[in-house]
Formats: C-alpha cells, structure tokens, sequence
C-alpha cells in the first residue's frame, strides 16, 4: 500500500515538472538574455534608458581609426529611434596599439566625474595627437582640462585598480559574447557583420532586434 502511495506521488511529481518546464526554461532565457544586455554596464558609459528593449554594444579600441569613424555612425542611427534602443560603449583595447588601454583609462576616469562620452570623443578627435606620442599623458591631461575636469582626481583616478577593473570587465564581456576585435557592434547578442558596417546596416538591426523584442 506504501509503495502504491509513493509511486502514484513519484508519477504526480514527474507530471508536474513536465508541465512546467518550458516555463522554466523560458525564464532561463529570459534571464540569460538579460544578464548578457546589463553585464557590468555603467551608466556613464551609456546613453538612453536601462530598460530599453534593444541595446547595442560597441566595442571600442580609442587608438582604432575604424572605431572613430563608426561610433558617430552608431550614435546618430541609434538617436533616431530615442528612448527604444540604448548604447553602450565598451572597451576592447587592441594590442597593436600601444596607447589604446592608457587611452581607456582616460576615458573611465572622465567617467568619474560624468563626462565619459565627452572624452572618449576627445580622443577620437586627437588620435593623431596621441597614437604616436611618446608620452600620450600629457595630452589627455589637456583633453581633461579642455572638458573641464577636476585634473588632480582624472590623475589619481586614471591610476586606479578601480578603472583597470572597468575595462577587464569589458575585456571579460567581450570575451564572453565573442568578441574577436574592435570596432565589434553587438545588438541584443547579435554579433553586426562588417559587410553590415554602414547607416542603413545598423538600422535594418536595430529594426529586426525591436520586433523581436515586441510582445
């Protein structure tokens, strides 16, 4: 009678989690997906809202020519759709190029005082300053100043674990999402081919991530 009893509970029990189990792994994916769009991202390093249904990802070496030239790209196209899409700038420092990583702690140290966007565009713009210059510090100081920074802090904090940290966390990101060079476009965990480097481009995936992200 015992042994009746359990098996007709074993049989109930295996009917139930068989009946559940898409919902969990629905849940699993929907918690994937998001774990891989909130990863370590800050909010000084991105622009629109947290809880917009796509987010793009660029990863980004500031010494990388490419990369100056597609940001702004990226930035326009992503403006066009307002607060539906948000952007994040992640930094993936190549290691052809000597000043990319002393140029992303340039950038998380602006970061700190609110002003990511502003310098990652500075050094942009000064690239041909800098990428060659035997002491590239002297020059994102003056970046700092132009912007209007605090100059001891950006000092103190391009100096910090705290901002290596930053970027090893992206680096990890990068990594995780297979990431392989920069400039590298990630739109909801879709990896934007080369061949789709272009306004139109970006903006045929922003469309396709926004009508899958759609109830």
């Amino acid at each position: 009678m015992a042994v009746s009893v359990a098996m007709k509970m074993l049989f109930l029990l295996r009917t139930f989690f068989a009946q559940i189990a898409p919902a969990l792994a629905a849940l699993g994916l929907i918690t994937n997906a998001l774990a891989a769009t909130e990863d370590n991202i800050r909010p000084t390093n991105a622009l629109g809202p947290a809880n917009a249904p796509v987010t793009i990802e660029f990863f980004s070496d500031l010494q990388c020519p490419q990369c100056a030239r597609y940001e702004p790209i990226v930035k326009s196209v992503r403006n066009e759709f307002g607060n539906k899409v948000r952007m994040v700038l992640r930094h993936f420092p190549l290691s052809a190029h000597e000043h990319a990583l002393p140029a992303a702690w340039a950038a998380e140290a602006a970061a700190n005082q609110g002003k990511f966007w502003e310098m990652a565009e500075a050094l942009y713009k000064t690239q041909w300053m800098w990428a060659k210059a035997p002491a590239p510090r002297a020059i994102f100081m003056d970046q700092a100043k132009e912007i209007g920074l605090d100059l001891d802090k950006f000092q103190k904090d391009m100096d910090s674990s705290e901002v290596r940290e930053r970027i090893a966390a992206d680096e990890a990101h990068a990594e995780k999402v297979g990431v392989k060079t920069a400039p590298t476009v990630v739109i909801n965990g879709y990896n934007v081919p080369n061949s789709e480097f272009s306004e139109s481009g970006f903006r045929t995936a922003i469309k396709t991530a926004l009508s899958k992200a759609s109830p």
